[in-house]
């Protein structure tokens, strides 16, 4: 069973947590080497331990605690004997402290990790690069001392390109201190989701220049439907001998639009141009004469109001268009993305690392489409429930990595605690997504 346990702040998100496990530890001997317990940070781990701790000592030396009714009803045992029964468990812990399973998400997957070795192509003995600063600061250092090169056109002209922006903007210019400030961006899931959703290799040059003849590609074509609907309406106008100016509004009428379209402008419709589709009698005004007031009624009827339905439509659906329009006028920044990231990789293979920064994209690529038995076979370990705190906190990329592992466990029957509040979601910045909690899972 899966227990998801969303809570307030203060209201006893621990204290279910702890509940829990103790239930979990009462069920079976030993069963503290078969849960996985995890958190975000250090603090919380040791805080987690503590606490376990804490209330199995306090139940064992008889003082008051809030989980003896819980325990007792649960397993059907008297005061004397949960009490009895939390002292083994206690010495058990103590005397195997190494297999109190609890950690932070980043460690346990760095363990996982310890498994795949050949599969991400390090070589045995491989170090984890805990200092991101250190590999930044040599990977700029190696990217700025080969701009001279042929090779390295491209990525001056980005960094030209940086710089005017950032001077246009008002703010000062200091080489290494915005690209060190940019290159963070290349440790982020944000960095590498972008790599996931565009589909292709980003640190490969030509799929950068692919991608960005896509971009063109895109923002040409919507622009290019735009001037054809434009030109549509006028030569409907011109077959009937109208001018923009005959519709209701005369030099200020919605259908100058046609117009600015033509033009090349992409100017949205306006909520008067808007409502001019299906709705003959919002062209023109009760004064005009009976004449027009059929010939409008003409065009009109002979494609001018399918041609206002046409760019409404086309101006409702701009999400493609604008993104393009925005990768484009920041694209110098993937550009120069991309070259520190090519410099990150050759340091990760000469050094024989793997950074911190990179455990749960590449887990993601190994297990992609694999199953739990697998993952359990390479590392060696067997966990039978899962606990996870601050889930709000949690990343796309981790929960496509621990699913898994959960369902392998309910498929078993198994219990399973998620615990968090989305209202305290922190890690926004490393791609933490709290709609996973609010029914994506």
């Amino acid at each position: 069973m899966l227990t998801v346990y969303r809570a307030s702040a203060g209201a006893g998100k621990t204290h279910k947590l702890t509940g829990e496990y103790l239930k979990l530890l009462f069920a079976s001997p030993g069963a503290y080497r078969h849960i996985l317990a995890v958190t975000f940070t250090n603090k919380a781990t040791d805080e987690m331990k503590s606490r376990i701790v804490e209330e199995l000592f306090i139940l064992s030396s008889g003082r008051k605690s809030d989980y003896v009714s819980s325990l007792s009803d649960q397993f059907k045992l008297d005061e004397a004997q949960v009490r009895a029964q939390a002292k083994r468990i206690l010495i058990a812990i103590l005397h195997d402290y190494s297999a109190f399973n609890i950690s932070t998400i980043d460690r346990f997957f760095q363990q996982t990790m310890r498994a795949f070795t050949r599969e991400i192509g390090l070589q045995g003995g491989y170090g984890i690069e805990m200092d991101q600063e250190l590999v930044l600061t040599t990977a700029i250092d190696n990217l700025l001392s080969d701009l001279e090169k042929p090779e390295s056109k491209d990525l001056l002209g980005w960094l030209l390109r940086f710089a005017e922006d950032k001077i246009e903007s008002g703010g000062e210019w200091n080489l290494r201190k915005d690209i060190m400030a940019l290159s963070r961006e290349v440790f982020k899931e944000s960095y590498k989701a972008f790599s996931e959703a565009v589909g292709r290799d980003i640190e490969d040059k030509k799929a950068l220049e692919d991608y960005k003849n896509e971009l063109y590609g895109i923002i040409r074509s919507v622009e290019a439907t735009a001037k054809e609907l434009g030109e549509r309406g006028l030569a409907i106008l011109n077959k009937y001998g109208l001018k923009v100016t005959d519709f209701k509004g005369g030099s200020r009428s919605p259908l100058t639009l046609l117009d600015r379209l033509v033009q090349g402008e992409m100017k949205e419709p306006s909520a008067t141009f808007i409502g001019l589709a299906d709705n003959l009698d919002g062209c023109f005004t009760k004064t005009v004469s009976l004449g027009t007031r059929q010939i409008i009624g003409c065009a009109f009827e002979d494609g001018l109001n399918d041609c206002i339905k046409g760019i409404i439509s086309l101006f409702g659906n701009l999400t493609a268009y604008n993104t393009a329009r925005e990768i484009v006028r920041y694209y110098y920044t993937l550009g120069i993305l991309t070259d520190v990231s090519r410099q990150i990789a050759a340091y990760r293979e000469e050094k024989n690392v793997m950074l911190i920064a990179d455990t749960t994209e590449l887990l993601s690529k190994v297990i992609e489409g694999s199953d739990a038995p697998f993952i359990y076979e390479k590392t060696g370990t067997h966990v039978d429930h899962y606990m996870i705190d601050e889930f709000q906190d949690t990343s796309g990329m981790q929960w496509n990595n621990f699913r898994p592992l959960i369902e392998e466990s309910l498929a078993h029957s198994r219990d399973n605690l998620i615990v968090g509040d989305v209202k305290q979601s922190i890690y926004r910045f490393r791609l933490a997504d709290p709609t996973i909690f609010m029914g994506k899972y």
